[in-house]
């Protein structure tokens, strides 16, 4: 049996608390196969919510290499249900999203999210995801035109001197 096979079959074995408790002894680069294990999770609405959030984090602190774009999409349709998603789980997916390859895709969704009326943590959590990226090209398109915001004028000309530094 598989490393991987292996790891699915214990976790698949243990009640919640203690799938909670194996998820937060996770410490190994993931390869494609765990990353789509801990995407099921994370997607998985039946599923507590902190074991759900703990594999969000999985797969943004231990991403291997593989093409994330999958796991962004499926991100973003978690974050996009926020009507019914919990806030803490939304976070982490907006902060997992950080953690991966971006594009300007999801640089135009965080700009977006901040400049709206959302949440604040959300908003928080979307700048954070500009200020991890603020070399593209694109990021540093979205600080420039955050530097009058009310709000992220003032840290987004912090990351722009950062950048220029």
């Amino acid at each position: 049996m598989h490393t991987e096979d292996q790891f699915i079959k214990k976790y698949h074995s243990l009640n919640e608390q203690e799938q909670l408790d194996f998820l937060k002894g996770f410490d190994q680069t993931l390869d494609q196969v765990l990353a789509h294990f801990f995407l099921l999770i994370a997607t998985d609405t039946n599923t507590d919510d902190d074991i759900r959030i703990e594999a969000v984090s999985i797969l943004g602190l231990y991403k291997g290499d593989y093409d994330d774009t999958d796991i962004k999409e499926k991100l973003m349709t978690i974050i996009n249900a926020d009507d019914t998603e919990d806030d803490s789980l939304i976070v982490s997916c907006i902060n997992t999203l950080s953690l991966l390859t971006v594009d300007a895709q999801e640089i135009e969704w965080a700009l977006t999210m901040i400049q709206s009326d959302n949440y604040s943590l959300f908003q928080s959590a979307a700048f954070a995801l500009l200020a991890q990226h603020k070399n593209h090209p694109k990021v540093i398109e979205a600080l420039k035109s955050l530097v009058n915001d009310k709000n992220y004028g003032t840290s987004a000309q912090r990351e722009l001197a950062e950048i220029e530094t």
